[in-house]
């Protein structure tokens, strides 16, 4: 029982974070959509963000599924 509380607790955590992130992505989506509007070169920066925000996202999605598979494992 520990353990299915333990990966439903991990899972909310993740979550969490992943919409932090997403947020932060879609600041940093809006910089550049707004650049691409004016037609303005992207700022460097906001792309650099951009890129490391979605790797971290990428890699929260995989972590997520792994442990929802684990969970469902033991149900």
């Amino acid at each position: 029982m520990s353990l299915k509380k333990d990966l439903a607790k991990e899972i909310s955590i993740i979550e969490r974070e992943m919409r932090e992130i997403e947020s932060k992505r879609t600041r940093s989506m809006a910089a550049l959509v707004e650049a691409l509007v004016g037609k303005q070169e992207p700022p460097e920066r906001e792309m650099q963000f951009f890129r490391q925000y979605s790797a971290e996202i990428e890699v929260k999605r995989e972590k997520l599924a792994e442990l929802n598979d684990q969970l469902k494992s033991l149900l």
